[in-house]
């Protein structure tokens, strides 16, 4: 009994090797086959390329240069990359920035690189590059520079260290900073090639420009990235004409991820079995736009709060498939200052009768509700509530999107049913501008404390007090901040939806099956 237990204890190494060799064949041959047949692999994702459908066709890749949107949805996070960015709470946060200390007064920023940064050409990322690169901006004027007005000198003190001085507070540099200001461009590379920044690129981003044509642009990994490596190999960026061909591309089955601006076509792409829809808080606002010029019913400030006490804001937010969430006030939830406001004017229509008794009957000429056919269901309860309820005499009118975008730019209107992109549109109710004529002097006030503050978040504190104020005066009747939508097929993922149509950060991109 011994002796057999000692024979077998010598030949049971031998028979768990082969064991081991067995399966391990087994399923290497199995992982090769399902490679040879498309199949998922736990790899599989980084080695093919997927392709984005979008409509916002960037005119130039020179994102110095350009101010469009589609270029900034398109580079900025993928093969650009801002100093810092902000948080889910608005917040400031690091990013090529690991770490900043300034000054009590304001006036002076220190600030640190994360170790190991390079560019997409692998050469170091450094102090003096970024240095160069802020230099660049400001000088050149580059898109963005305004907001780094104030600053007097931009020096390194290290390689991974660098300092901004102001000629007086800015309490919105950190912001700047995750903006098109705080761009680091490989501005030694670039002038090697002649400054090609229309067709080449010069980041430090996940992923670098390999082509870019009349249709498409597309995006190769980086693989000298200092941080986690893209799962995606290649992504193309398809540009369609309109929302309509998108659609098509993407029931066809040729897009991986489209990203439409509507949500009719959103609502069209969620009725595909192979499709899914996500939405998420993006920046634009629709609201109806008063206009205060003097000749304008609307000049009054009781006609502005009548108006708004008679708008069902809240019902019109819920009901609406493009709305994220209601909105009372000129600052949107992505933006610094916002603060909830839906209770400042809840939908009373016997309140708004009873303001609105102070005028005579016959006070108010005929006037129009102006807005485009997105908005037409809206704009006819809107314009139903100033005949039925406030007895003002008011008539639709339904214009294409480019002629409302004209019109309201210029002052051209009395109100008007309208999306604008969000971003700074709150600066329109600073100073009297062309697009709503309004004016305020205590917002004008408040609006001039926060930029003298010395911190970013006493900044923020101030302009809120500057929405409320705003908001109070009725200066406009906001209605709700819309959604931005991606739709990807079932098997993708790694594409958030929030602020989609700004920022597209693709790094995360893969698949599975």
């Amino acid at each position: 009994m011994h002796t057999r237990e000692s024979r077998g204890a010598r030949v049971a190494p031998w028979i768990v090797f082969a064991a081991i060799i067995a399966v391990a064949a087994i399923v290497a041959a199995f992982f090769f086959m399902r490679g040879r047949d498309g199949g998922a692999t736990p790899w599989s994702g980084r080695s093919r390329e997927y392709t984005v459908g979008l409509t916002d066709q960037p005119t130039s890749l020179d994102i110095r240069t350009n101010d469009e949107r589609g270029v900034e949805q398109a580079l900025v996070g993928n093969v650009y990359e801002t100093l810092l960015t902000t948080g889910d709470d608005v917040s400031i946060a690091s990013n090529l920035v690991a770490r900043w200390v300034p000054s009590t007064d304001g006036l002076h920023y220190s600030f640190i690189l994360r170790d190991g940064l390079t560019f997409a050409d692998g050469s170091a990322l450094d102090a003096s590059a970024v240095v160069a690169s802020l230099q660049r901006t400001i000088t050149d004027q580059h898109v963005g520079y305004e907001e780094l007005g104030d600053v007097a000198t931009v020096r390194n003190t290290s390689d991974s260290q660098f300092t901004i001085d102001l000629h007086k507070p800015n309490p919105r540099l950190l912001w700047a900073l995750t903006g098109r200001a705080g761009i680091v461009y490989n501005v030694r590379a670039a002038q090697r090639a002649g400054d090609d920044y229309a067709r080449h690129a010069y980041g430090s981003g996940p992923f670098d420009v390999a082509t870019s044509d009349g249709s498409s642009i597309t995006l190769t990994r980086n693989d000298h990235y200092w941080g986690r490596k893209a799962a995606a190999a290649r992504i193309r960026l398809a540009y369609y004409k309109d929302e309509a061909a998108l659609a098509d591309a993407a029931e066809a089955g040729n897009l991986d991820v489209a990203l439409p601006r509507e949500a009719a076509t959103a609502r069209r792409l969620a009725k595909h079995d192979g499709l899914r829809v996500d939405d998420g808080l993006g920046m634009r606002q629709t609201l109806l736009a008063l206009n205060s010029a003097q000749e304008s019913p609307f000049s009054d400030v009781q006609v502005r709060q009548l108006t708004r006490y008679a708008i069902d804001a809240a019902g019109i937010a819920k009901t609406q498939p493009e709305s994220a969430a209601q909105l009372s006030g000129p600052i949107g939830q992505l933006q610094p200052g916002y603060v909830d406001l839906n209770d400042l004017f809840p939908y009373d229509e016997a309140k708004a009768a009873s303001m609105r008794a102070y005028f005579p009957y016959a006070y108010f000429h005929e006037f129009t509700v102006l807005t485009d056919e997105t908005h037409r269901a809206v704009g006819e309860q809107i314009t139903a509530t100033f005949n039925d309820v406030l007895s003002m005499p008011a008539t639709l009118e339904v214009v294409d999107t480019d002629e409302l975008t004209k019109r309201v730019a210029g002052g051209d209107y009395d109100c008007a049913l309208v999306t604008l992109e969000g971003i700074d549109d709150y600066r329109n109710f600073v100073d009297g501008s062309p697009m709503f004529h309004y004016q305020n002097g205590e917002a004008q006030r408040i609006y001039e404390d926060a930029l003298a503050k010395t911190d970013y978040n006493e900044y923020r504190e101030r302009m809120r007090d500057f929405d409320r104020v705003v908001s109070q005066d009725a200066a406009s009747a906001w209605l709700y901040e819309n959604k931005d939508f991606v739709v990807a097929k079932r098997a993708v993922s790694g594409v958030a939806a929030q602020n989609s149509s700004w920022r597209l950060p693709l790094a995360g991109l893969t698949s599975r099956g």
